[in-house]
C-alpha cells in the first residue's frame, strides 16, 4: 500500500474565467475511487459527442478555447465532455489512469457462476494474468510532477452538465465532491508511478479526507478542477507499509505546502489522542456540560415556570435517516463502493436535514474530517443517520451536521460503522435556532460539533493563507 497526500485544489469560473480558487486537502492511502466520470492523462483527445446538439468540432474547438484561457499547460490535462465520461485514458508506457472497473458486472457474475460473459471492458488477457512483474522502484519527484487537471465545460456542453445540475440550476455539491476524490486518486497514482510498464501494479484506495471548504457560491460555469500531491508519507494502514516515491522540493512555497501537510498529520494524531472517545471531556466543556443541563432541566421540569424558547430546538428532534442498496454502478476497481459516493450521499441526507432545519435552503461551507474505516461491498444496504448537533443560535448561522454511515450486511446480520462525516452549514438569511442536547451522549456530540467548528475555523483560515494569485497559482498549488 502507498501513502500520499494530495492537495486538490480547484478554480471555477462565471463569465470571466478564473473568479476565485479554493484548496482542498485530501490523505490517500494508494487508490482513491470516487467517482468513475473522470479518466487522467497527459493528452486526451475529446470524442464526438453523439447526444450533444454540438458537433465534435465545435466541442474540440470550445476545449481548446477553454485550455487556452485557464493558461494550461499540456501536462495532465483532459476535457470532459458527456461522451467522453466512458473513455479510459492510457499513459504513453500503456498504463491506465482510470477509476473505472476493467470488467463489466455482468462478466463478473458470469466468471463466478463458471460461465462466460460477453460484456468484458478490458478482460485482462491469459498473458496478462500470468505476467511477471519487477518489483517497483522509487524514484524522486517534484510536486509538478503529478499535477492533473480536469475542465468541465458545462457552458457549452449540456449533455454533461444535465449531469450535474440540480433544481435550482446551480452545480450538484455532491458531484464534484466525487470529482474531487476521482483527481486524487488519479494523482496519488502519478506519483507513485515509476514509469515503468513492468512495475508491480499499485492498489490505492482513499484513507481520509482532511477537510474541504467551499469558499464560494457555484452556478453554472466551465470549471477546472486541478491539484498535486503536496506531502508524502508511509501507510498506517494494517498493511504491509511501503514507501512512495520521495518529494523534491523546489522553492520555499513548495516547503510551506509540504510542512501543512507534515502539520496536519500531526494535528490528527493530536485529536485522536484527545478524542472524546478516549479522555474525558476538560473542565471548560464539563462547565459547559452542566450549564446546558441546568437549562434543560428547567425546560422539562413540570413545575418550573421556565419554558423552552421557540427559538431552542432539542437535538433529538432533528434526525433524519436514510437507506440505500449499494448497486454495481458505484463500485471502484476493487468492486467497493466508491468513497465519493460515499461523500455524495452523506451530503444529500446533510443538506435536506440542514433545510428542515431551517426552514429554508443552507449555504455548505465546510466537510469535516473523515476516515474511512472498512470499505462498502456492492449488495449491502448502506444505513444513513443523520443530527444536527451543534448550533449557537443568536447572531451566529453556521451549525454543524453529522452523518453516520452504517453497513447492513443481511445475510451476516451484522451493522457496522463505515464513516462519520461533519459538515458545516450556514443559514443565508437569519440566525438559527439554537440545538439544546438533554443526555450524556448528546452531549458528547455537542462537544464534537463544538470542537469541530473550533479546529474547522483554523483549518479553513490557514486554507486561505495557502491561496495563491490566479497567474502563479499552477506552478505552486
Amino acid at each position: 500500500m502507498y501513502s500520499s497526500c494530495a492537495k486538490v485544489s480547484f478554480a471555477f469560473t462565471a463569465h470571466k474565467f478564473v473568479k476565485h480558487s479554493a484548496s482542498r486537502s485530501f490523505s490517500l492511502l494508494g487508490r482513491s475511487c470516487g467517482s468513475i466520470h473522470q479518466q487522467i492523462a497527459p493528452e486526451a483527445q475529446v470524442a464526438s459527442n453523439t447526444t450533444s446538439p454540438f458537433s465534435s468540432e465545435s466541442i474540440e474547438k470550445t476545449r481548446n478555447e477553454i485550455l487556452d484561457k485557464f493558461k494550461s499547460n499540456s501536462a495532465g490535462r483532459i476535457a470532459i465532455t458527456s461522451e467522453s465520461l466512458a473513455s479510459n485514458m492510457a499513459l504513453p508506457n500503456g498504463k491506465i489512469f482510470t477509476v473505472r472497473p476493467v470488467v463489466s458486472w455482468i462478466d463478473k457474475l458470469a466468471s463466478q457462476l463458471g460461465s462466460l460473459g460477453s460484456h468484458s471492458l478490458h478482460a485482462p488477457s491469459e498473458a496478462e494474468s500470468e505476467k511477471k512483474y519487477q518489483k517497483r522502484e522509487l524514484v524522486l519527484k517534484t510536486m509538478q510532477d503529478s499535477y492533473a487537471e480536469v475542465i468541465l465545460p458545462f457552458k457549452t456542453d449540456k449533455a454533461l452538465l444535465e449531469e450535474y445540475i440540480n433544481v435550482a440550476g446551480s452545480l450538484k455539491y455532491g458531484k464534484i465532491m466525487e470529482d474531487l476524490d476521482a483527481l486524487a486518486g488519479a494523482i496519488a497514482y502519478k506519483h507513485a508511478d515509476d514509469g515503468k510498464p513492468d512495475s508491480m501494479p499499485l492498489t490505492v484506495v482513499t484513507a481520509s479526507v482532511d477537510r474541504i471548504d467551499w469558499l464560494k457560491s457555484m452556478d453554472v460555469c466551465d470549471l477546472r478542477l486541478s491539484g498535486q500531491v503536496t506531502y508524502v508519507g508511509y501507510s498506517s494502514m494494517e498493511s504491509k507499509a511501503a514507501q512512495v516515491n520521495p518529494m523534491l522540493l523546489k522553492n520555499d512555497t513548495e516547503k510551506k505546502l509540504f510542512q501543512t501537510g507534515e502539520d496536519h498529520k500531526t494535528k490528527k494524531r493530536v485529536a485522536t489522542d484527545s478524542s472524546l472517545t478516549k479522555r474525558p471531556p476538560t473542565q471548560e466543556e464539563r462547565f459547559l456540560i452542566h450549564d446546558l443541563y441546568l437549562e434543560y432541566s428547567a425546560y422539562i421540569d413540570p413545575q418550573s415556570k421556565t419554558k423552552k424558547p421557540d427559538d431552542v430546538e432539542w437535538m433529538s428532534d432533528t434526525k433524519m435517516s436514510a437507506i440505500q442498496i449499494m448497486q454495481p454502478q458505484d463500485r471502484n476497481i476493487h468492486d467497493k463502493i466508491f468513497g465519493g459516493y460515499l461523500m455524495r450521499l452523506a451530503y444529500e441526507l446533510a443538506f435536506c436535514n440542514a433545510s428542515v432545519f431551517i426552514s429554508s435552503r443552507p449555504t455548505f461551507l465546510a466537510l469535516d474530517e473523515i476516515s474511512f474505516r472498512k470499505p462498502v461491498p456492492i449488495g449491502t444496504f448502506l444505513a444513513l443517520d443523520s443530527q444536527i448537533v451543534y448550533a449557537e443560535g443568536g447572531s451566529r448561522r453556521s451549525f454543524q451536521v453529522m452523518v453516520k454511515a452504517d453497513v447492513l450486511d443481511i445475510n451476516k446480520k451484522s451493522r457496522e460503522t463505515t464513516n462519520t462525516f461533519w459538515f458545516t452549514f450556514r443559514d443565508p438569511c437569519k440566525s438559527t435556532p439554537r440545538i439544546m442536547p438533554r443526555t450524556y451522549a448528546e452531549s458528547m456530540l455537542y462537544l464534537e460539533g463544538k470542537r469541530r467548528r473550533l479546529q474547522g475555523s483554523q483549518l479553513a483560515g490557514m486554507s486561505r493563507s495557502l491561496s495563491l494569485p490566479t497567474n502563479t497559482k499552477r506552478a505552486a498549488v
